[in-house]
């Protein structure tokens, strides 16, 4: 029976979630603005602050790596990203300079083969070596698209920035998951499987990606026209959740079904208008839920098991995708130090990369652990450090335009 007094609280008082993770978001949101004003620092840097203490402290914030909640928070906001970076890029603009495409498969290329190279010779098991060389390749769209949109940033290497990171995030996702049909194959020993299930998940989002993209082009044209930007918002962010459900329950990749949807729209439509304005808070509210959750699955036991090997990783990653660029700037048509800002630029890793080793452990729950904290310790810092090699790059070649 219930006491007469039950509707006083309970003692000691307990917090539950939602209190710790509003106390996160409030106190990433203040860190981010001081490191803004104070030392004039990108203030996604302020957000992965927190989550590193969010995470390390384990004060009773979600985890990302166990809590389906919070799997579901970074799967959406990624998929808008990935989105809204697939819709930036001009196939058209690369047709006219092919150049560009031998810069992004030269710096992914080069990224693969230094990546697996260094990390064989560290020790790192082959299998292990292969799937991090294939997650390597990508470049963070959060941060590139943040960061370009705090910035304002327009230019040369602005544009090619966001073309280079949109090819190269679906390189890591298709060449992700084709290394990782070995893994399959050790697993279940069907040989029919393991040649079907790279074909299923590839071809089949691609499939999803086309009707998703030609749904978005229905509803810009008939729909969202005559809609507030706050009320268009509404139906687009509606029709991603729909894309992320579908692809999910048909187990293909959230991750290529949403990218290459934006593709399909931006080079479809003359002049796609599917990002209201509103977009701007809601999707810095995203981005702040980001950046913390994906720290938050990082532990020091992360930094032992894997912490030389990642260093290891972050420089051979730079000294990859700078080389890379490099080798094709002048053609391309930009001078060397438009190619090195682009090159360094390249540089940060963050949630794309935690999504495809989370992916990789719930298809393959023995898998090497070491995967895992290797990426992890690379991600704690590059999402760090990645925000102010950015920042400066842009600076450095005048393509900033905020005001400081």
């Amino acid at each position: 029976m219930m006491s007469a007094f039950s509707f006083l609280p309970n003692w000691p008082l307990v917090p539950d979630a939602v209190f710790w993770a509003g106390l996160t978001l409030f106190a990433a949101g203040l860190c981010g603005e001081l490191c803004y004003r104070a030392w004039r620092l990108p203030r996604i840097t302020g957000y992965a602050v927190i989550g590193l203490v969010a995470g390390s402290l384990g004060f009773g914030v979600i985890d990302a790596r166990t809590n389906e909640t919070s799997r579901l928070l970074i799967d959406v906001a990624v998929g808008l990203l990935l989105f809204e970076l697939g819709s930036r890029l001009d196939l058209r603009w690369i047709r006219r300079n092919p150049w560009l495409v031998a810069s992004s498969l030269a710096e992914a290329t080069l990224t693969f083969v230094l990546v697996l190279f260094v990390q064989l010779a560290l020790g790192v098991s082959g299998m292990v070596a292969l799937v991090l060389s294939a997650i390597a390749i990508a470049t963070s769209p959060a941060m590139v698209i943040q960061l370009k949109t705090e910035l304002r940033a327009e230019g040369q290497v602005s544009q090619r920035l966001i073309t280079l990171t949109a090819l190269n995030s679906v390189y890591a996702i298709v060449l992700t998951k084709l290394v990782t049909t070995w893994l399959h194959q050790a697993t279940y020993g069907n040989v029919f499987a393991t040649i079907l299930q790279p074909v299923y998940l590839l071809v089949g989002s691609l499939i999803a990606a086309y009707v998703f993209a030609r749904a978005c082009i229905y509803l810009s044209r008939h729909v969202t026209a005559t809609m507030r930007d706050e009320h268009s918002f509404v139906a687009l962010f509606g029709l991603v959740m729909l894309a992320i459900a579908v692809a999910q329950v048909l187990k293909l990749s959230t991750l290529l079904t949403l990218l290459i949807a934006g593709i399909i729209v931006k080079n479809l439509e003359a002049r796609p208008q599917l990002w209201p304005e509103h977009f701007g808070t809601a999707g810095w509210l995203l981005t702040v839920i980001l950046f913390v959750l994906t720290l938050t699955s990082f532990t020091w036991g992360d930094l032992a098991m894997g912490g030389v090997f990642a260093i290891a990783l972050i420089v051979t990653r730079l000294v990859a995708k700078l080389g890379g660029v490099m080798m094709f700037a002048k053609p391309s048509g930009i001078g060397t130090k438009q190619g090195v800002a682009l090159g360094i630029a390249l540089s940060p890793m963050s949630a794309l990369a935690y999504l495809l080793v989370d992916d990789t452990y719930r298809s393959y729950p023995q898998f090497d652990p070491h995967l895992r904290a290797i990426v992890m310790c690379a991600i704690v810092v590059l999402q760090l450090v990645g925000p102010f090699l950015v920042y400066r790059c842009l600076s450095a070649v005048g393509e900033r335009s905020d005001s400081n």
